[in-house]
């Protein structure tokens, strides 16, 4: 009994260390890329494109700047603020940008939102395409008229 006390006692130790150590080292599943960061600033040049698709030279300085400055320990806030206030607010991408011309994400597929939206309406029209021609076909051949 004592014994199988103390092992039950050492394996809860041990998961418990195993967890903390788990959760105390760093892991670079946390880490700030350089994607996480560009994906919301926009192009400096005239390209249709966010600074996360723009390959362009000016595109690739920027990516560049962004990478230096999250290797300095800067956060995503900190990166982002630094070029809206070189930049101005055309540095950020706004609702406006994108009226104007900036395409958001241009060179990547569907993402789950785009494909729920895609299904659902797909879905919906064939509903309501049964649902028309039942009611056409229910009016034409089960309308009970006065004259019969």
């Amino acid at each position: 009994m004592n014994t199988r006390f103390t092992l039950r006692k050492a394996l809860l130790s041990f998961g418990l260390c195993i967890a903390l150590a788990y959760i105390a080292a760093p892991s670079s599943a946390f880490a700030l890329t350089v994607n996480e960061v560009v994906k919301d600033l926009a192009c400096p040049c005239e390209c249709p494109l966010v600074l996360e698709d723009c390959n362009m030279t000016c595109g690739l300085e920027w990516k560049n700047e962004v990478g230096e400055m999250i290797n300095k320990g800067m956060t995503k806030q900190q990166i982002m603020d630094y070029f809206i206030d070189k930049y101005g607010d055309e540095a950020r991408i706004t609702p406006a940008q994108r009226i104007q011309g900036k395409v958001y994400q241009y060179t990547r597929s569907f993402d789950t939102s785009d494909w729920v939206l895609l299904w659902a309406g797909l879905i919906a029209w064939i509903l309501l395409m049964f649902f028309g021609i039942y009611v056409g076909i229910r009016k034409l051949f089960f309308n009970k008229s006065p004259e019969a």
